[in-house]
């Protein structure tokens, strides 16, 4: 398990669309000054109480216990972790408890880029997928994320008419954004028949609990269009890596946007020529600079190549607004016992050029490989002055065991700019996959976060397609038919998702099978007489589309010849089959699940 600060950072990094940007604290709830929907009550109790997450010492019985001990109320078990509110005042027992350590949790902050491009089905061939028959059917594909604020007006629309929806925030809200409602809006713009989840969260350990609860649900595919700063080195190490890795060790298959930072983050080794005990970025550069407007929520956190607990070097980070006052500083003494990370969050009260020192030994020594990344909330885009696009990944994207998804560029033909890639600290090559970056609506929703579920839909398809397929197989087969697009200096070379050929897939709908029909009375359970009228050769895999969707367990068809019952069973294997189509004027028997 990381060390105790490595888990308390846990930034949380979601990409929110600017139509609905909402600033989150750690407890989950928005400020007052900028959510005027929050009640006098909920604030009054903010101040007696707060919530906290924990990781047991000794034994989860002890780390309870001493919750218990200081009149906390215990909320949620997941993943190793407690999740608990206890008094404010208690707080401090708590930090120096021998049976559990406190652990802060995640700063939600925006990330969107703007961009508009047209719909993607047929750049990805989602076209010639959905011509031919497949749209999800039967495929359970779940969207992890912060909210669903307006699902339920989209139901019948934009998204399904029916959705699982579950929330496992301790507040039980669905909504506070639109994010999540958007990523499901590309999934199922791709695969309309899947049956969608929407499961949000605001904590690691709810993160943990809602991993854990897609698991008991079968789920197939997760779309997770979220990020997290420095949690782990990069090397898919880390709490959220760990939940997220329980998923994809269960059978799942894992979208997860790649990030938006390459353009905010810098690398490179610690130097101080000048020996001013300042980090220098560049001949003669101390500082670094990135702009921000006044009420930007500006994140500065740095990392470098040090063991988790036993960082012996000691570096500190300094943010100075736009008239050069020092604004905020992180000076942690790491003296060979803590981990190598400082961070800094703080609102900026004025726009402008900030700008970010690192200092360090004196000379230089013994000089180790920094991590920086400066973000803001809402992201505008902008750039620090001096980047390095190279290992800018968040986490979990860091995965080895997910499929990460970078950002084409508006003409969908290089890798965006903005768009985080590896490699990993452990030398791995991520993203592994690039996908249009603006959902159905265009701009509303875009980056690496609406990347992600249009992968996320092109699973889908292939999981009905190939319904047998485990992960690594379903995962294999994306990105074997994946396409190589042209490479500017500094791209990470990924391939653009694409569903490739349907060879093999036979059979397919027919032409004319749009003006197909199944005539007769359809009762809600059951069996059901039914009289087929369209082009011959209509495959019974897709015969639910002349059922608006309804599950069928068989068809029955009667051979006159024969005198014999054949029989199509939906998702058994073709030995079994004795018909796999019918032609114009055909009498079936369906039996619904």
């Amino acid at each position: 398990m990381l060390s105790r600060r490595i888990l308390a950072l846990s930034l949380l990094v979601t990409v929110t669309c600017l139509l609905s940007i909402s600033l989150l604290l750690a407890d989950g709830t928005a400020p007052a000054a900028l959510s005027p929907a929050v009640a006098t009550s909920d604030l009054t109790v903010a101040h007696e109480v707060e919530r906290i997450e924990v990781a047991p010492r000794t034994s989860m019985s002890a780390a309870r216990a001493a919750i218990l001990a200081v009149g906390g109320h215990i909320e949620l078990e997941a993943g190793g972790r407690l999740q608990a509110t206890v008094p404010k005042a208690a707080r401090a027992v708590l930090d120096v408890s021998p049976d559990l350590d406190v652990l802060t949790a995640g700063t939600f902050v925006p990330l969107q880029i703007a961009s508009a491009l047209s719909p993607a089905a047929e750049f990805m061939g989602v076209d010639r997928w959905r011509a031919a028959g497949f749209t999800g059917h039967r495929v359970k594909v779940a969207v992890l994320d912060t909210g669903f604020e307006g699902y339920e007006d989209a139901l019948g629309g934009t998204l399904p008419r029916q959705v699982v929806a579950r929330s496992f925030r301790a507040d039980g809200r669905l909504g506070g954004s639109d994010h999540g409602r958007r990523a499901a809006e590309v999934i199922t713009s791709i695969a309309p028949n899947a049956s969608v989840y929407l499961v949000n969260f605001s904590t690691v350990t709810e993160l943990n609990a809602a991993v854990d609860y897609l698991v008991s649900e079968r789920v197939d595919i997760v779309s997770f269009s979220l990020g997290y700063v420095h949690n782990g080195f990069g090397d898919g190490s880390g709490a959220v890596n760990e939940a997220v890795r329980r998923g994809t060790l269960a059978g799942q298959a894992w979208a997860v946007a790649a990030g938006n930072w390459a353009q905010q983050h810098w690398s490179g080794q610690y130097r101080d020529t000048d020996r001013d005990g300042l980090h220098e970025f560049a001949a003669g550069r101390p500082s670094n600079t990135h702009a921000f407007a006044q009420g930007d929520l500006i994140t500065v956190s740095l990392r470098w190549d040090e063991p988790a607990g036993q960082a012996c070097s000691d570096y500190d980070i300094e943010l100075r607004g736009p008239d050069g006052s020092l604004i905020r500083a992180s000076r942690n003494i790491q003296a060979c016992r803590h981990d190598p990370l400082e961070n800094i969050q703080v609102l900026a009260t004025q726009s402008g050029t900030y700008s970010v020192r690192i200092a360090g030994p004196v000379g230089g020594g013994p000089g180790r490989k920094l991590d920086l990344l400066v973000v803001g909330s809402p992201d505008r885009g902008l750039p620090l002055e001096l980047s390095v696009a190279d290992g800018s990944l968040a986490a979990p994207a860091d995965s080895g065991t997910v499929i990460t998804v970078g950002a084409l560029n508006s003409g969908l033909r290089f890798e965006a700019d903005y768009s985080s890639r590896g490699p990993t600290t452990d030398g791995r090559a991520k993203p592994d996959v690039l996908a249009p970056a603006a959902g159905p609506l265009g701009g509303v929703f875009s980056g690496t976060s609406a990347a992600a579920p249009h992968v996320a839909g092109a699973l889908t398809l292939l999981q009905e397609a190939f319904p047998r397929a485990a992960r690594e197989a379903l995962t294999g087969l994306l990105l074997e038919r994946s396409q190589y697009v042209a490479v500017n200096a500094g791209d990470s070379g990924a391939p653009r998702a694409d569903l490739g050929s349907l060879t093999g897939l036979e059979p397919l709908l027919p032409a004319g099978a749009a003006s197909a029909a199944l005539i007769g009375v359809r009762p809600p359970t059951g069996i059901a007489l039914l009289v087929y009228r369209g082009p011959l050769g209509y495959p019974l895999r897709f015969i639910h589309l002349l059922l608006d969707g309804r599950q069928v367990r068989a068809v029955y068809q009667f051979d006159t010849t024969t005198q014999q019952w054949r029989v199509f069973v939906t998702g058994a294997p073709s030995f079994v089959n004795t018909v796999d189509r019918i032609d114009n004027g055909a009498i079936v028997l369906v039996r619904f699940e």
